[in-house]
């Protein structure tokens, strides 16, 4: 069942993804600890020719502790997390 007040939201793959490795597994495991649902794989914005990137559900006092979790597990703050829009 989907969360009241939550949002679609990717981690985008940014500048900082050409020189590190775009980590799915511990991507969606920091999005699950900070109470992310629905956490899928698709194409950046919809478009087949652009690399997977990782989609889930999230209301926004989950959203900062989920960018928070990226930002530790990831080992860097230069992460774009964007509403999904497409």
């Amino acid at each position: 069942m989907k969360k009241p007040n939550s949002m679609r939201y990717y981690l985008q793959w940014s500048s900082w993804f050409d020189t590190h490795k775009y980590d799915t597994l511990r991507t969606i495991s920091a999005i699950r600890k900070g109470g992310g649902s629905y956490i899928r794989e698709s194409n950046q914005f919809g478009w087949s020719n652009q690399p997977k990137v990782v989609t889930f559900r999230a209301t926004q006092k989950e959203l900062g502790i989920i960018i928070y979790n990226l930002e530790k597990t990831l080992g860097t703050n230069w992460l774009l997390v964007f509403e999904q829009d497409w």
